[in-house]
């Protein structure tokens, strides 16, 4: 940079500089800017820095006047930011733009070297500040970062280089430091001011890009009349679940797709993944679903471009897969990106929307995550999502699928009603399972009888739909069941359940497992983990409650569960076929089947021994025949588990009393978490 750049000069005609930096000596003992100019006090340089010695000649010549001062054909004092002349006439001071003469004219030469010095030490406390070499780079040129969304993650590693560098001790001396000290680099930047311009100025939304040549291929089944059959199987069992997807906008493209067309890539990708889930409902070939899958995935990047509503279906269908197949993203890594996507686009704030229809999908997309979550995280002994103190969205309103509302009679009453149980499941989730100390056994069965209230209250108040009887009947009892079962078995805060929820718990297991037995009777049962979960957990809580029937009448106390003997043995008889049959479709199940079988002929072995126990001491002791009286005594053969529910009784095939393993017994009894755990492990959820 020299005095005859053109350009230079052309950009320095367009700062007005002091005319009293012209007249000042240049010395090694005094600083270039004079503390007694109001722009070099604003501009003032770091001693380091400053011009060395010079004897050369300055002009004190000046670039140019302001307009009041060159009309007046007056000598202009340059004083910022209005000059004398201008204040003493009460004027605005303005200053000609730049032209061909001002472009070159002379500049003077202390002006140059002082803001040479200037231009100098701002780029070391850039460098300094930010780790980013600025002094070889054109001016106006990017900097690393800009244009780069992923830039800002790299600010961590500059940092840590930027710390190792300021521990270490400088070889310079404070005469000759680039920079001081005291001012420069000792301190981390601010981070928040880093990171400002990334997150205050995200890139907006754009529109997803159209299907070209290259697009995701579409896969087809063998017909239309094929392919709205499994949808509607979608809309008939999940629908009333996860009501997310309206019917009436799902069949338009779908029947488009099969026309030939080559729709927009999220709505390729909400047919693929909804029939990849149907497949999987319907126990179809899992390989065919599969596909599907797998076409689904060449198009859930550009569904996940923008952070919209239609992100956060994308993601709510890539978890409902994950329920039912093994492969798959971990469902509760889905369901976390899904909630703080959602909560950051305000879904689970009332607000006002452009349309009804808008904000009843927003509703629905919302309260579909919340069941969702609510259901995954109480099954895995995990923290909830979002707590309900932070939501303020009202439910959906029960519309059918033409927007007509028909409250108690549309498609839209049984996913509020469930949405209504679920509000109540996670208070109790809340209250009782949690790492707080236990209360008093008086506030816990205060607070178990307002959950209970409230739960009778809510199946007593449950409408009928006629059109899906099955989900407002059987369904119903399901979940009011299942509810019951999360409330009443041992918990954090309830570790010694009362005999209220042992009688509770033992009639809800088996409402449980006959709700999935005739499932599984008309070859409709799901064999997912959250069925084996909810399975496993039933039976084991019949064992549990039976064996406290056994430590109270071994200690002179009544049993505090008295069930049907003939239901209770068949809802273990069910639990044991049903853990064989999943065996056979998910490896691994067969050694879960095979310990509970052991466990439940402990139990009613020890029932038996228990019973004839009691029933000797209440007999009179019999006479003893002679040796030569005493028939022939015939050991009858052990009865093994029937592969139908029969009313069998389960005897050990010695006949010995068999002794039950107290820590398995503990651990089946008397606590859930191991098995939680190792599902959670085994299925990578």
């Amino acid at each position: 940079m020299t005095n005859r750049d053109p350009e230079f000069r052309h950009q320095l005609g367009k700062f007005r500089l002091d005319s009293s930096l012209a007249s000042l000596p240049s010395s090694s003992s005094q600083p270039p800017f004079s503390s007694s100019s109001s722009l070099g006090n604003s501009l003032q340089s770091p001693p380091h820095l400053s011009s060395p010695t010079s004897t050369v000649h300055r002009s004190k010549r000046v670039s140019t006047a302001c307009d009041f001062c060159r009309k007046r054909k007056k000598k202009c004092d340059f004083r910022y930011p209005n000059c004398s002349a201008c204040t003493r006439a009460g004027v605005r001071c303005t200053v000609p733009p730049p032209g061909p003469q001002v472009a070159s004219a002379s500049v003077p030469r202390d002006q140059l070297e002082n803001l040479q010095n200037r231009v100098r030490w701002l780029e070391e406390v850039v460098r300094r500040k930010t780790g980013i070499p600025i002094a070889d780079r054109p001016t106006g040129s990017a900097l690393d970062g800009e244009g780069d969304p992923d830039w800002w993650y790299q600010v961590p590693t500059m940092l840590m280089g930027r710390s190792s560098s300021l521990s270490r001790p400088s070889t310079t001396t404070a005469s000759n430091s680039p920079a001081s000290a005291s001012t420069v680099g000792t301190e981390l930047p601010n981070v928040g001011e880093i990171f400002r311009d990334h997150l205050e100025h995200r890139p907006p939304s754009v529109v997803r890009p159209p299907v070209t040549s290259s697009a995701p291929r579409v896969l087809r089944l063998a017909s239309l009349q094929e392919a709205e059959r499994v949808a509607c199987q979608y809309f008939d069992s999940m629908g009333y679940q996860y009501p997310f997807l309206h019917r009436s906008d799902f069949f338009p493209p779908l029947r488009r797709i099969y026309a030939g067309e080559t729709p927009a890539p999220e709505v390729l990708y909400t047919y693929h993944i909804t029939i990849a889930i149907s497949l999987l409902i319907g126990a179809s070939d899992e390989t065919r679903a599969m596909e599907f899958y797998r076409v689904s995935q060449e198009t859930l990047p550009i569904a996940l471009q923008n952070e919209d509503l239609a992100a956060v279906r994308a993601l709510l269908s890539l978890a409902l897969y994950t329920l039912f197949a093994t492969s798959g993203p971990s469902v509760w890594h889905v369901l976390g990106t899904a909630l703080r996507l959602a909560t950051s686009l305000g879904l689970h704030k009332a607000r006002p929307v452009a349309s009804l229809v808008e904000e009843e999908m927003s509703k629905r997309v919302f309260w579909s995550l919340y069941n969702l979550d609510r259901l995954i995280a109480s099954t895995l002994g995990r923290p909830l999502g979002i707590v309900d103190e932070d939501i303020s969205v009202g439910l959906p309103r029960e519309f059918n699928d033409d927007w007509t509302e028909a409250p108690g009679t549309s498609v839209m009453t049984i996913p509020v009603q469930v949405v209504r149980l679920r509000r109540i499941f996670s208070r109790i989730y809340r209250y009782l399972h949690n790492n707080q100390p236990p209360p008093e056994p008086s506030e816990v069965a205060h607070m178990l009888s307002h959950f209970r209230q409230e739960l009778d209250d809510w199946r007593r108040n449950a409408p009928v739909y006629p059109p899906a009887l099955l989900y407002s009947t059987s369904y119903y009892d399901y979940l009011y069941a299942t509810t019951l079962l999360l409330m009443y078995r041992p918990s954090p805060r309830n570790p010694t359940p009362d005999a209220t929820s042992i009688v509770s718990c033992g009639d809800a297991s088996i409402q449980v497992i006959r709700s999935y037995w005739d499932s599984y009777s008309v070859g409709k049962l799901k064999w997912i983990w959250l069925t084996l979960s909810q399975t496993y957990f039933a039976g084991i809580t019949i064992l549990w409650c039976l064996n406290h029937d056994l430590l109270a009448v071994r200690d002179g106390h009544p049993a505090a569960w008295q069930p049907d003997d003939q239901t209770m043995r068949r809802a273990i008889q069910a639990v044991v076929v049903l853990l064989e049959e999943f065996g056979k479709r998910r490896p691994g199940v067969e050694r879960l089947a095979e310990t509970f079988r052991q466990q439940s002929t402990m139990i009613f072995s020890n029932l038996a021994y228990q019973q004839e126990q009691l029933g000797q001491q209440n007999q009179p002791p019999p006479q003893v025949p002679s040796v030569s009286q005493q028939p022939h005594i015939l050991v009858a053969p052990p009865v093994p588990l029937a592969p139908v529910l029969d009313d069998v009784l389960l005897v050990d095939e010695s006949g010995a009393m068999p002794v039950m393993d107290p820590q398995l017994a503990q651990q089946l009894f008397y606590s859930y978490d191991w098995f939680q755990e190792e599902m959670a492990t085994y299925y990578t959820l």
